[in-house]
């Protein structure tokens, strides 16, 4: 099975070792959304996390497995979020809503089973995307409450 995981599963990965079983699981061939490793690398502000980036991705780059989208999927992209009710107008305006629509994109673009812990922006996205197969895991804040 296809999975791509966006990059909060990433970065409970990387601080305490979260999800571990969906990220280390075998048979399943992982990909990475294009925005998801530009987000990660955005975040690597030391050297550590540096080299953790470079020796844990190289794999997906070595595979061509990092996901990128035709300039046909940015009109629907434009067109999706163009016609997301006006109650959404705010968070359309927030960066991380608008990469999410990209993983999300990238995601259907292969067929791909996307793992996230964020419920609100994927919950929205999911809703106007039904053939996106998104697969929730608690975050460390729904876990506390």
């Amino acid at each position: 099975m296809k999975v791509m995981f966006d990059t909060n599963v990433y970065i409970s990965y990387i601080r305490s070792d979260r999800h571990s079983g969906e990220m280390e699981r075998r048979g399943n061939v992982k990909y990475i959304a294009g925005t998801v490793l530009m987000e990660l690398w955005a975040g690597a502000r030391t050297k550590p996390a540096e080299r953790f980036l470079q020796k844990n991705l190289k794999p997906y780059i070595a595979a061509g497995r990092v996901v990128t989208l035709d300039s046909e999927y940015y009109i629907t992209i434009g067109q999706f979020i163009a016609d997301l009710p006006r109650q959404y107008d705010t968070l359309i305006q927030k960066a991380g809503f608008f990469n999410d629509v990209h993983i999300a994109f990238m995601a259907l673009s292969i067929g791909a089973v996307l793992y996230t812990e964020d419920r609100d922006h994927f919950g929205i996205i999911g809703n106007r995307l039904q053939s996106l197969r998104v697969e929730y895991l608690q975050n460390q804040k729904s876990e506390e409450e």
